[in-house]
């Protein structure tokens, strides 16, 4: 479409079986197109009063995130096409400020922001959040900021620019409405507020609108951004076709919808996308990788390096790549024409007028094996003529880009940052475990997130009854390939860090650092002592030293194996490598509950081993399911290669407890052991048989 400006197909086929937009459809055949087609059908859309030719907001990229060049391309564009376009939350591009159809961002660091600034576009959009990093702040690597960004964001050149996860004059909803009304009184203009999709987003939406905003850009998960955590990006918020359909439900319900914009963003790359989201309730899309794409992007996912071999994200320093503007712009108009042309042809096959009479009309789309929860959220019928999806294709969980992550962790120690959307599960990469359906929240507007780079969040956990303190929830469990002299290293990591190392299946060369070890054998000064439930039968007394724990396989109802042995016991260690009946995390929310029921959960710790676990991301999914504490292994044979083996050990555990505390900090949370674990009120399922074997509500559940 970029090189022809040519239409291609309508009514596709969804192309991912895993991903719930997908597995809608206007139960229509799909359309081939010979491209020179044209449709009658009206596109034209209003937000805020602004008038568009078709439903189109090209989403909000910052100067900074991109380089220059496409910035100004994007913003002459929606002039051409009578379109409007968000600046992004890194000032105004001298060359963007003399086109009139931008919007300007008000972000929490409001890099670069004025009167003058507010005063130059068509609108004004208050950013509380976005889709590929719900609950924490925009980051700009200091590598990519060069003296012009320097001048317009008004920061020092080279230093990270690290926007507040919060603004910090906006705590709650009220405080919001003080924001709107004082921006409409000294612009005259509308405001938007733009979200991440969230686990509260339908009655955030209804208050940005009793608040009196214009409209919302709601932006979902997997939706591109310049730079950010990785964890964050793959773990947090929910799909935009779940929180659009939520959200204009409970506008229409509270009797707010009319004269009220919503707008849908992350991953919406194709009018057949475009159409979906509007029946489910969308006035319109905003596109932001898919017109970077149709620019010359070839998603080597390098933008926060400011290394772009197309020249779309690169730093502006000498000798760098820069996209020809003309190439840029040529690509960029001729892929919204085709865009524009393909939404008109599916407007008239439906039957319908006007793109704004398709707003909402969900009895259009037909649900295909999405489930009954889904089909109710969505409020669409389903029909299943085959099995569902499996909850769990199969496979290795180190995929490329997991394989790096693990290296760039044990080799810098601290957060991995990374660019683009999530291609993570389950839409891009295929489920391999059931977590990989759950998604973590983010706090935005009714609860404040907490910012991990300026504020303290408490990773520390305190096991069997406050004998056994640990600095994060994590325990090394050493591959059974390492040898004396790595598991000596490994005990003093432990040490050094104060986290406990569990020697399963392995020896204990020495006594040294024995307060941080858990083993199957007695030692003096030991942090735990483990064993297992024959071993229980009038071998142990409650006298015995050191804390002990009782490790089991994953069983479907754990809690009645050691019930008779709970006053013995300080917990349970439930590990996948013994096997067992079910799913690890079957068996860990059924132990939490078990021990909840019988009164007993605040004195007995239940621990988790995956043996497939691979990043801080489920880490925490596993504590909200029940864990008190994880312990990690495969990571640690992914990442740890000859060559400073305690520094990459090192490395390793400060990362994972940094990323934990950045994702504690994303879902409004200030301490983990006493607000995370058992909580799983912090999760949402992507499938409703997950739902039922996690006791997780479903994602866009109210």
């Amino acid at each position: 479409m970029a090189v022809t400006g040519r239409p291609i197909r309508i009514f596709r086929r969804g192309v991912r079986r895993y991903r719930v937009l997908d597995r809608l459809s206007f139960d229509r055949y799909e359309v081939t197109l010979n491209g020179d087609e044209t449709y009658t059908a009206d596109l034209t859309t209003r937000i805020g009063g602004v008038e568009l030719s078709a439903p189109i907001y090209i989403g909000d990229m910052s100067f900074g995130a991109l380089s220059g060049v496409p910035n100004v391309v994007v913003a002459e564009v929606a002039d051409e096409l009578n379109l409007v376009a968000g600046i992004g939350e890194g000032g105004l591009h001298p060359e963007v400020g003399r086109h009139r159809r931008i919007f300007i961002q008000w972000a929490s660091a409001r890099f670069g922001i004025d009167i003058d600034v507010l005063m130059r576009g068509l609108g004004i959009v208050i950013k509380i959040g976005q889709g590929a990093k719900p609950g924490i702040g925009g980051h700009l690597p200091g590598s990519k900021v060069t003296k012009l960004i320097s001048t317009v964001r008004r920061i020092p050149v080279g230093v990270d620019a690290l926007s507040p996860a919060p603004h910090h004059d906006i705590y709650s909803i009220e405080d919001l409405k003080q924001r709107i009304d004082a921006l409409k009184e000294a612009t005259g203009k509308p405001v938007l507020v733009k979200i991440a999709a969230t686990n509260y987003t339908p009655y955030i939406v209804v208050g940005i609108a009793r608040m009196g905003a214009d409209g919302v850009i709601i932006d979902g998960h997997g939706a591109g951004t310049g730079a950010a955590p990785q964890v964050v990006k793959d773990n947090v918020g929910i799909p935009i076709e779940l929180a659009v359909a939520s959200a204009d439900r409970m506008l229409r319900r509270e009797g707010l919808r009319d004269g009220f914009t919503v707008i849908a963003s992350g991953r919406v790359s194709s009018a057949d996308d475009a159409a979906k989201v509007i029946a489910l309730g969308a006035d319109a899309v905003a596109l932001g990788t898919s017109v970077l794409i149709s620019m010359g992007c070839v998603m080597a996912r390098t933008c926060h390096t400011g290394n772009c071999p197309a020249g779309i994200t690169s730093k502006l320093t000498e000798g760098s790549v820069l996209v020809d503007h003309e190439l840029a712009k040529r690509g960029a108009l001729n892929y919204l024409r085709a865009f524009q042309v393909e939404l008109g042809l599916i407007v008239d096959k439906l039957g319908l007028g006007s793109v704004r009479e398709l707003v909402g009309r969900r009895d259009l789309l037909r649900g295909s094996c999405i489930g009954g929860e889904l089909a109710k959220i969505l409020d669409v019928d389903d029909e299943c003529d085959a099995d569902p999806p499996p909850l769990k294709a199969g496979g290795s969980v180190w995929t490329p880009d997991y394989s790096i992550y693990a290296s760039q962790l044990a080799k810098k120690g601290d957060v991995v940052i990374t660019s683009m959307g999530s291609t993570g599960p389950p839409e891009v990469e295929p489920p391999k475990r059931l977590i990989d359906w759950l998604r973590l929240d983010g706090a935005q507007v009714t609860k404040p997130s907490i910012d991990p780079y300026r504020e303290d969040i408490d990773t520390s956990v305190y096991l069997a009854g406050g004998r056994l303190t640990m600095s994060s929830p994590i325990i090394i469990r050493p591959p059974r390939e390492w040898g004396a002299e790595q598991l000596e290293r490994a005990k003093f990591v432990a040490h050094l860090m104060d986290i406990a190392i569990d020697l399963y299946g392995l020896p204990n060369p020495t006594g040294r650092h024995a307060s941080r070890v858990m083993w199957d054998r007695p030692l003096r000064g030991m942090a735990a002592l483990v064993t297992n439930p024959s071993y229980l039968g009038g071998k142990l007394t409650p006298e015995t030293d050191a804390p002990v724990y009782v490790r089991l396989p994953p069983l479907k109802d754990p809690i009645s194996h050691v019930k008779q042995y709970l006053n013995l016991v300080s917990g349970i260690i439930i590990d996948d490598e013994l096997g067992g009946e079910t799913d690890l995390e079957v068996s860990l929310v059924n132990a939490d509950l078990g021990l909840r029921r019988l009164g007993v959960r605040y004195r007995v710790d239940v621990v988790a081993h995956m043996s497939a676990l691979r990043s801080s991301g489920d880490v925490v999914k596993l504590a909200a399911l029940g864990a008190d504490a994880v312990e990690v292994s495969s990571i640690l044979s992914k990442a740890i290669v000859p060559g400073g083996f305690e520094d990459k050990l090192i490395n390793i555990v400060n990362g994972l407890k940094r990323e934990v505390a950045q994702l504690l900090g994303a879902a409004g949370v200030y301490t983990y052991y006493s607000t995370v674990v058992g909580n799983r009120e912090l999760l949402r399922a992507l499938d409703p048989r997950v739902k039922e074997l996690l006791r997780v509500k479903v994602a866009g559940e109210w």
